[in-house]
């Protein structure tokens, strides 16, 4: 599925600038929903596209448990990048869930950039992002989808999640699945 490529994951840094602008402007072109929340250039609160450098410092303080906003949880951000340095998509493994993320979100946002969509990458991301989650303290992993999402809940199936429930949400269905690490 994903014809040979070498994968890895690097944490967000400022080195990323290019890749990860080239990424968003892709995204933000094709539209719908983005994930992981993480990747967001628009800052709701400040009404306005964050630089480079503001998205980057509210990426590495929000690494830190003492330095997050009330109600915020630490989180890192991770692309999924092939071989030739191109940025295919990113996940960002919360630390711990709050009583929002516990109903709705889980521990883990992720995302293909459309252009890689559906060649398994989303599986490829989740099976490398559990190892980093398990160093993180997370030994039980909770991931939420769309039930119209099919390749996030096939990923999630390949990567030994359990459904324990459908719950009715604005947006409609969703699935919560738990991973034993």
């Amino acid at each position: 599925m994903t014809d040979g490529r070498t994968l890895h994951l690097e944490p967000a840094a400022p080195q990323h600038r290019l890749r990860y602008e080239t990424m968003m402007d892709e995204w933000e072109a094709y539209g719908g929903r983005l994930n992981p929340g993480a990747l967001r250039r628009f800052d709701k609160i400040l009404g306005r596209v964050l630089s480079f450098e503001e998205w980057m410092r509210r990426v590495e303080t929000r690494r830190n448990e003492a330095a997050c906003m009330p109600g915020e949880v630490p989180q890192h951000l991770y692309f999924l990048v092939d071989g030739a340095g191109t940025m295919l998509g990113a996940v960002s493994i919360r630390t711990r869930l709050n009583e929002e993320l516990l109903a709705t979100g889980g521990h883990i946002g992720l995302g293909i950039r459309p252009s890689a969509r559906r060649q398994g990458l989303a599986t490829e991301l989740l099976s490398m992002a559990l190892p980093v989650a398990r160093s993180l303290g997370i030994d039980r992993l909770l991931y939420t989808c769309a039930k119209d999402n099919i390749g996030s809940a096939k990923a999630v199936l390949r990567c030994g999640g359990i459904l324990e429930n459908e719950i009715d949400c604005e947006g409609g269905p969703l699935q919560r699945y738990w991973i034993a690490l």
